[in-house]
């Protein structure tokens, strides 16, 4: 499984007591100078390469998720460089960094950072300003991508992958349907209002399930519904500690969002981790979901195709977007070292980590894509599409999720409300009680 498939099927990392864990240390963690590492003075990209060991912590096994093969080729080409490479469940990624980095021993130089919380990450004092150093870099990668490391006009962490969302279909399903298939030109992209339609006739055909959407009740899936219709990513303010998802943008399209299982187009009830093997089973007409189907779909049986992730009839265009980057602990005794690996992996040769993985598995930079699409995934005419959508979308219509510090709480608190919703609330009263919720939880920021 790739690591944009880890990083789409994950749980929630924690629901709001770890939020509160987190204000705690951000307070503790938020003082004078001398309880911070370099503010990205004192070291660069060196010339020359330093000798030295470096200690990378990640959410991938050495092993099974291949990274052995990333490893060996950087400690080829950087040959006085040694990586120390530490490996830990998602669930435990935070916590782990807390406890460290608050050590202020320099354990790990580099680390996997989940791109929504890195602006907390930042505030906490446990990433290094990597500005000075890499701002440079800026044209080497898609511009979201990018943004994804910035926070308070400072670059905190290089992105090493990411991802997007396309429409899949069955063609059997469509054709006992009578009905069309979507076309993959970004320019023709289907409406949800026409795809409500169509998915309700293919149920009514014998499919089994209208539409899926690969994740259910999560925001990163469903953030771009509102943004589509002018609303806003969930958030504003100063450092978007300001609930914003009780607009008329809002409220529509998660309107929508709870009709589609009143009418039971789509169902109540099916985990995220079930949506991919009903779909590859031959179960649903349609579903929206990420790269990470494609090579499950290669090797089932289903006659499939691919189209543009549809769009709101009046809409913009609007993507998900995002997965990992690496930040640097600004205690590391090791920066210069650490800046190379980071550099190697994100940006030589399109990134050494897409390069070298054998795991499909997007890149977040122009160059890292030629080689992502390069892989046997695409050779097929579906695959073909996929990769001609898939670079639209992440060059046109990706939308960050909301960089705030209060990122788990805003998560928590607005996916139980997308739950609910689907479970039959009204959308205006789900979202206004969210927003009070996190008004209230916010208030530790503030």
């Amino acid at each position: 499984m790739s690591l944009t498939a880890t990083f789409s099927r994950r749980r929630l990392l924690a629901g709001l007591a770890a939020a509160t864990a987190s204000a705690l240390v951000l307070t503790a963690c938020s003082g004078g100078d001398s309880d911070t590492g370099s503010t990205g003075g004192g070291w660069s990209l060196p010339s020359t390469d330093p000798t030295a060991t470096i200690k990378v912590l990640s959410i991938l096994d050495l092993k099974t998720a291949h990274m052995q093969e990333v490893i060996d080729a950087f400690e080829k080409a950087h040959p006085t460089i040694k990586v120390d490479y530490q490996s830990v469940p998602f669930d435990s990624l935070n916590s782990t960094l807390d406890a460290r980095i608050a050590n202020k021993g320099g354990d790990p130089d580099v680390y996997w950072a989940d791109q929504p919380r890195i602006s907390a990450l930042a505030a906490r004092g446990e990433a290094e300003d990597l500005t000075e150093a890499f701002a440079g870099f800026k044209e080497s990668f898609d511009p979201t991508a990018y943004d994804s490391g910035m926070f308070q006009d400072k670059l905190w962490a290089l992105p090493i992958a990411n991802s997007t969302q396309l429409l899949y279909y069955n063609k059997d399903l469509l054709k006992k349907a009578g009905l069309p298939e979507p076309s993959a030109d970004p320019a023709q992209r289907m409406t949800w209002e026409q795809l409500t339609k169509d998915a309700a006739k293919a149920k009514s055909a014998g499919a089994q399930h209208g539409f899926l959407f690969g994740q259910f009740d999560r925001y990163y899936q469903l953030e771009p519904l509102p943004v589509q219709l002018g609303g806003s990513p969930g958030a504003t303010g100063d450092k978007n500690l300001t609930p914003d998802f009780t607009s008329e943008q809002w409220v529509k399209a998660f309107t929508w969002y709870g009709d589609l299982f009143k009418q039971g187009v789509a169902p109540r009830g099916m985990k995220s981790e079930e949506t991919d093997p009903a779909f590859v089973a031959g179960r649903a007409a349609y579903i929206v979901e990420g790269p990470w189907l494609i090579p499950q779909l290669g090797s089932s049986k289903v006659d499939w195709g691919v189209a543009p992730q549809p769009v709101f009839s009046g809409g913009k265009p609007a993507t998900p977007t995002g997965s990992w980057s690496l930040a640097m602990n600004p205690f590391s005794k090791q920066k210069e070292a650490a800046a190379v690996f980071m550099k190697w992996m994100a940006v030589d040769e399109g990134g050494g980590y897409i390069k070298y993985r054998s795991d499909p598995e997007l890149a977040a930079s122009p160059e890292g894509k030629k080689i992502y699409f390069e892989k046997s995934v695409f050779s097929s005419p579906a695959g073909k599409d996929a990769a001609k959508i898939i670079d639209f979308e992440t060059s046109n219509t990706a939308v960050n999720r909301v960089p705030t510090i209060g990122y788990i709480e805003f998560e928590t608190i607005l996916n139980q409300a997308f739950a609910d919703i689907r479970n039959g609330a009204d959308a205006k009263t789900a979202l206004d009680s969210a927003s009070a919720q996190l008004t209230t939880a916010w208030k530790k920021y503030q």
